[in-house]
């Protein structure tokens, strides 16, 4: 594998859930431990984003290329969690997942990657019948953590706007679905009712 490391969203405030989402338990264990496996396992190593002053979260068995970074604004948005974890990654590709993300695939993050490197693009998002999605994304570590710096400092928050920054390659779902046939990935937690109910 090309040197990628991971890096997953857990700073959100939870407003909609209306409490915690990410240790929410899903067959018996964290939320978070769905995306994060997929990382560890697509992965040289992976930060996990928090809030300023937050706990660390309980990590599952062997994920001893795991560790935590802090965000230094409370929910400035998902752009300054980006930010946070590029700066403390250590490989030229970074993989970004949020960590409400429970269908995500450690193959279709080796896929992303893949393409960024035979592509040249600086990121590589996917896309579908709507829309292209800011989650996830491979991305240039050094493009994106100086274009992610620049972005903030002109009081931009959104991560969708970093993409296009990078002129991010949409990968169609003819490519994505040969991983993921279904697009799991697209399931995200916002609500109670969107928890998985059973695993997928």
């Amino acid at each position: 594998m090309i040197g990628l490391s991971g890096i997953l969203l857990a700073g959100g405030a939870s407003t909609r859930f209306g409490r915690e989402k990410v240790v929410e338990p899903v067959d018996g264990e964290p939320l978070f431990h769905r995306p994060l496996r997929a990382l560890l396992a697509a992965c040289d190593e992976v930060v996990i984003v928090l809030a300023p002053g937050a706990a660390e979260l309980p990590l599952p068995p062997n994920a001893s290329q795991a560790r935590f970074a802090r965000d230094d604004v409370a929910h400035g948005g998902p752009l300054v969690g980006v930010r946070t974890g590029l700066a403390e990654v250590r490989a030229p590709l970074a993989a970004i997942a949020g960590a409400d993300m429970p269908g995500l695939r450690a193959e279709l993050l080796a896929l992303m990657a893949r393409h960024a490197t035979t592509s040249g693009k600086r990121a590589v998002v996917l896309g579908d019948s709507d829309w292209s999605h800011p989650l996830p994304a491979v991305v240039n570590t050094k493009a994106a953590v100086d274009l992610a710096a620049a972005l903030l400092g002109g009081g931009e928050r959104r991560l969708r706007a970093l993409m296009g920054a990078l002129d991010a390659l949409v990968l169609p779902e003819r490519v994505w679905a040969k991983v993921d046939p279904d697009g799991e990935w697209r399931r995200d937690v916002d609500v109670l009712g969107d928890l998985p109910t059973k695993r997928g």
